[in-house]
């Protein structure tokens, strides 16, 4: 089935076609008909980053909202600027003839101009919790015509410490509103489901999950490299990286301090041809902004980044991640990480280094995947 099937606007078709979109991913299929109907249905929906979530709810809310009502009708929830700043971007594309107007609110920026935005008649907000419950608390905005909210990675959300303004949010600024609830997440914490059972008390309330078959895992070829001896760990990265020669890599290293060092010995490397970037949190916020557009550009081929980068980050053309430390705290940071390729259901390839002490975190990867990661032996 194509969008053009779909019960859907023509103007938001005739976007989907500009971006280049023609056929639902699988969260897409399931998400969209449900949000399509009138009633009041509520979704919370388990799926991983890159299998097209954001779509999966912009479209059905876009196809809904009135572009002749200039208030808030659309609030969604995001954890980070960066993907605040993502997700508005696919927003403004979807609903270009539409001509429906969505503004970001993240902290770090002229307050002022987040408020001249709102004031002029913005319908979508897209907003990170702690600067809309100030615009909400100087009574800049109102959510008295909100029809929906969605909350994007409630997980992470919840990891970041946004629980209690989350909850102020839904059952305070928005008590008596009674907005449709959308609520995507990665993995489906226990909090998560007790906050949209609260919130959606009595009504239907659908639950989705497309992270059982885990496509972003299913679509990456797996690799990894046994160290026997850990000073052999760095040379033995550097052969696969010309054996690989990755177009677009991300490397991920477990501590900052590495992630520099790492960045300055590659690049003296002689017959690599390869050009580095570091993305960890000792950067400021416009830094990282920087790095990233600088990444998606295509100005370096290789990304060396902590787990700053494990999640939210949508850059389709990663053709490689690289686990040069595996993660320390657990599989499913592993599998984050390696959602960073196989972005939209295409193939990745994602290749660890193991020294001895890690091989107990590889099988634990391995069984929380259903997987077996192949060995790569390196012929001296």
């Amino acid at each position: 089935m194509k969008f053009q099937d779909y019960d859907i606007n023509n103007q938001i078709k005739r976007s989907l076609d500009d971006m280049g979109i023609h056929t639902p991913t699988k969260i897409q299929k399931i998400a969209i008909p449900q949000l399509l109907t009138g009633g009041r249905v509520h979704v919370i929906a388990q799926a991983k980053t890159g299998t097209g979530k954001t779509l999966a709810f912009a479209i059905p809310i876009t196809n809904q909202i009135s572009p002749k009502q200039l208030s808030v009708q659309v609030v969604v929830l995001v954890p980070t600027r960066e993907l605040c700043k993502q997700v508005h971007s696919v927003v403004s594309k979807l609903t270009k003839y539409r001509k429906l107007k969505t503004v970001e609110i993240y902290g770090g920026v002229s307050l002022e101009r987040q408020r001249d935005k709102i004031r002029a008649g913005a319908q979508i907000v897209i907003a990170t919790p702690g600067r809309l419950m100030d615009l909400y608390r100087r009574r800049v905005i109102s959510f008295s015509n909100v029809r929906f909210v969605v909350l994007d990675e409630a997980d992470r959300m919840l990891d970041m410490g946004f629980l209690p303004d989350i909850k102020y949010i839904l059952f305070t600024a928005m008590k008596g509103v009674s907005p449709r609830l959308l609520l995507f997440s990665a993995t489906m914490l226990k909090q998560i489901k007790k906050i949209a059972r609260q919130f959606t008390s009595g009504e239907k309330l659908i639950e989705i999950n497309v992270s059982k078959d885990d496509i972003t895992v299913a679509n990456c070829k797996q690799y990894y490299y046994k160290i026997n001896d850990s000073k052999k760990k760095y040379p033995t990265f550097v052969s696969i990286l010309k054996k690989e020669k990755p177009k677009s890599s991300i490397i991920f290293v477990n501590t900052r301090r590495w992630g520099d060092k790492l960045r300055k010995r590659l690049s003296q490397e002689k017959g690599l041809n390869l050009r580095f970037n570091t993305l960890h949190g000792d950067k400021t916020q416009r830094q990282r902004e920087l790095v990233l557009a600088d990444f998606r550009k295509e100005k370096f081929d290789c990304l060396i980044a902590t787990n700053v980068a494990a999640r939210g980050l949508d850059i389709p053309h990663v053709t490689h991640v690289f686990n040069f430390d595996l993660p320390r705290e657990g599989p499913e940071i592993y599998v984050h990480r390696i959602g960073r390729t196989s972005r939209m259901e295409n193939d990745g390839k994602a290749i660890s280094l193991a020294v001895k002490d890690n091989m107990k975190m590889l099988r634990r990867i391995e069984d929380f995947m259903k997987k077996t990661i192949q060995e790569v032996v390196m012929h001296s």
